[in-house]
């Protein structure tokens, strides 16, 4: 089951009154912020499971072999380079100066544009007479084309997609960050997710930390002659037993252009880093930040993390009195515990429109400003019986605006961003007056303000608190829950996904 929700931007001047419980969020570089909760994958069920039988696990068995790193990829100092270059490709262009000179022909005679050092790109021709790429880039709004020398290239992982530029990848620029980013003493709190939908992942970091940080510490190795990371994760081999991998990466990471030593994605500057090297890993091995950036599933991560089985249950099928010995039960086991809340609400009934005759207008009413209609799931009807059938809207995901339509309707609009809609109806065939309508949609954002929890979110399980309430941590790093109690968990949380990781060193 996948989850998916829009971090909101930076807060601009005083909070609303219903905001002051709780911290500002994270600061997106982009006015916007990606984060899909992710629930858990629904495999077989583990008929050995120590925790119920309704319980399921993912793919990985808790005994692994395990093998030696394979080979580094490059002996040079600086941004990696592969000694290939495909067409077709994502990488960055990263040189010694502060801006990179593309050129209008392969033979770079003539001066095309500049761009910044460390600048994405994806090649389209590669020319080996003259050692040259024809790459894309992204400069402002625009894409454009132009040729740079091969020597140029680096290994980078393709950035996320822009939604709100479609077509276009994230406007960021990949920069070094400097010093030894392996984890000391890594925690659950280290973690903080940036503007990408991958809270999934993000939680299972924070999850496996909290529970047993030594497979964090295991995980990355720093190899200072190179100023490389080797990054170990796990994936199924024959036999559906855990086989690690092991990818190589550098300490460039996708930043703004006017901040370099901030991170975009996971990681705030001045923080501990290691999250960012990991989640850097994990998109070059999975094909990209784009790859991992949409959504994914957390009992899968953390046993790409750790090597062992996940199991998941899901809260529905607990009774109240069950839940706080259920998590007491995990933790003292040793569980990396991963819980996602649901993946919208239903909203209370409005009556918005305004208007009479032909010609509505209406204003959509919510409980936060973070608050958002999803979009293909407004419905409304007369209670008056006047209009004929029911209007609808046909949006999709990411859509700033889209249709209503109806039997009744000649022409309606909505407006996702401003929550604005207007209807022009046939003649005679409206409603009595505007009042009459009433409006029902899903939302997504914050389904529970006083408690701080967002919808279509992941959270790593911290403990139990005042022995009757459950805290979570949000991995935004910001927007951290209050302490919920049981009734409350069931009523807004769909899934738990828990991962022992093996004990002691798992040091290959």
């Amino acid at each position: 089951m996948l989850q998916h929700s829009t971090r909101p931007p930076a807060r601009q001047g005083k909070a609303p009154a219903n905001e002051q419980d709780g911290p500002a969020p994270r600061v997106d570089r982009q006015s916007r912020v990606g984060n899909s909760a992710i629930a858990g994958q629904t495999t077989t069920a583990d008929q050995g499971a120590a925790l119920g039988n309704d319980e399921l696990s993912s793919w990985l068995d808790a005994d692994t072999q395990r093998e030696a790193p394979h080979g580094a990829s490059t002996d040079s100092l600086g941004p990696m380079r592969s000694a290939k270059v495909s067409t077709g490709t994502f990488g960055a262009l990263v040189g010694k100066t502060d801006e990179i000179t593309l050129f209008m022909g392969a033979d770079q005679k003539t001066e095309a544009f500049k761009v910044p050092d460390g600048t994405p790109c994806k090649v389209v021709e590669f020319d080996s007479k003259n050692e040259a790429m024809l790459v894309e880039v992204r400069v402002g709004k625009d894409t454009k084309k132009a040729w740079a020398p091969r020597a140029l290239w680096s290994d980078q992982p393709g950035l996320n997609k822009d939604d709100e530029a479609p077509g276009q990848r994230d406007d960021l620029i990949y920069a070094y960050q400097k010093g030894d980013h392996t984890p000391v003493e890594p925690k659950g709190t280290d973690t903080a997710q940036g503007a990408m939908g991958d809270c999934y992942f993000i939680a299972s970091m924070a999850a496996v930390a909290n529970a047993n940080p030594q497979t964090i510490k295991d995980a990355i190795k720093y190899n200072p002659t190179k100023e490389t990371y080797t990054v170990r994760f796990y994936e199924e081999a024959y036999g559906g037993s855990a086989k690690p991998v092991y990818i190589e990466v550098d300490a460039y990471l996708p930043t703004s252009a006017g901040n370099r030593a901030d991170p975009a994605y996971a990681g705030d500057a001045g923080g501990k880093l290691w999250p960012a090297i990991m989640e850097k890993a994990y998109a070059k091995w999975k094909g990209g930040y784009q790859a991992i950036g949409q959504g994914g599933y957390g009992a899968q991560a953390m046993a790409e993390l750790t090597g062992a089985r996940s199991k998941e249950k899901r809260p529905g099928s607990m009774k109240e009195e069950e839940v706080i010995p259920y998590f007491e039960a995990a933790k003292k086991d040793g569980m990396a515990i991963y819980a996602a809340v649901e993946n919208s609400r239903e909203s209370d009934v409005q009556m918005p429109f305004t208007g009479g005759g032909d010609k509505l207008s209406g204003t959509i009413s919510h409980g936060h400003r973070w608050n958002h209609v999803v979009p293909g799931t407004m419905q409304i009807t007369d209670k008056a019986d006047k209009m004929m059938g029911m209007i609808k809207d046909n949006g999709t995901e990411h859509q700033a605006t889209a249709g209503l339509y109806g039997l009744a309707v000649s022409e309606g609009t909505v407006d996702y961003k401003k929550n604005t809609m207007s209807l022009a109806m046939k003649p005679g065939e409206g409603p009595a007056k505007g009042e009459d309508l009433e409006l029902r949609f899903s939302y997504q954002g914050a389904v529970n303000v006083e408690k701080l929890l967002v919808a279509n979110h992941a959270y790593a399980f911290e403990g139990v608190v005042n022995e009757k309430e459950l805290q979570f941590y949000n991995p935004w790093g910001t927007w951290q829950p209050k302490p919920i109690t049981a009734a409350e968990f069931l009523k807004h949380f769909t899934n738990i996904s828990t991962n022992k990781a093996p004990t002691g060193s798992t040091q290959s």
